[in-house]
């Protein structure tokens, strides 16, 4: 049996044919677009990532610098700090053994220190005694001393030393010398006289009065000079005091008298 196929049939299949091959190359057009797109986002993105690593890449090298210099720098300030911290601790030990010579000349000198002080003192007491046993006429030398000593610093040994030492220099003056001063004295009378007064420094001294009547033989005391009268004695205390005064020429006279040391008592 023959089938007849019909030109209409013919065309209409020729047209869907046309129709799916257009749609066919609709959605493969479509498709391709797309796929370029999502190509062309990716490259996008991968780019912007690819310049981000560069620039993390140069910004870590710079900072890797950085802190290369930093580390260099902090190597050489470690060094210094070494070499100065040698230096110092060098420094310390010089200074320590200086303060344990310090401390031992200063511990030595604090020994002399109270040597002097002591030695000081004992030559102010005795200071004291020869001021209480001088005449009239040095004790004003001697206590101007001593109103000196008093106002000096007592830490100021060596101010001490000297205003003492210049004071012991007049007493010894005085007591090398034979010296006459003329003291008032009230005599029993009532009536009060310059009396006479020969001193042969400070172990004794003898006195008249001006008529020659009454004659004494002084010896220093605690508190001053002692006055003992000597009758026995008045021609021979007379005639050494007119000699003194060069009214008689010299001669060889006895008087009364005992050796006798001022600090420590009778020989």
């Amino acid at each position: 049996m023959i089938i007849a196929t019909s030109p209409f049939r013919n065309v209409r299949r020729r047209i869907l044919a046309v129709v799916a091959l257009a749609c066919f190359l609709v959605i493969s057009t479509r498709s391709s677009a797309d796929e370029y797109e999502r190509l062309e986002a990716a490259t996008e993105r991968w780019l912007e990532l690819e310049k981000r690593i560069a620039a993390e890449r140069n910004d870590w090298k710079s900072k890797k610098e950085i802190l290369a210099q930093n580390v260099r720098v902090l190597e050489s300030n470690i060094e210094t700090l070494s070499e100065s911290l040698e230096t110092i601790t060098q420094a310390a030990e010089i200074t320590a053994a200086e303060t344990a010579r310090n401390m031992e000349t200063f511990e030595s000198q604090e020994i002399s220190r109270q040597f002097y002080v002591a030695k000081l003192e004992e030559l102010t007491e005795r200071f004291d005694r020869y001021r209480a046993s001088a005449p009239d006429f040095l004790k004003e030398e001697l206590d101007s001393a001593r109103e000196k000593l008093g106002e000096a610093d007592p830490a100021a040994l060596g101010e001490r030393a000297q205003i003492l030492v210049a004071a012991f220099t007049n007493i010894e003056e005085f007591n090398r010398s034979i010296t006459v001063e003329s003291v008032p004295r009230r005599l029993k009378d009532g009536r009060e006289v310059m009396i006479s007064v020969i001193y042969w420094g400070l172990a004794r001294a003898y006195a008249v009065d001006p008529e020659g009547t009454e004659a004494w033989e002084l010896t220093p005391g605690a508190d001053g000079w002692i006055w003992n009268k000597r009758p026995d004695y008045l021609d021979q205390i007379l005639e050494v005091v007119r000699i003194y005064d060069q009214t008689r020429p010299p001669s060889i006279q006895n008087l009364p008298g005992r050796a006798l040391n001022v600090l420590e008592g009778e020989g």
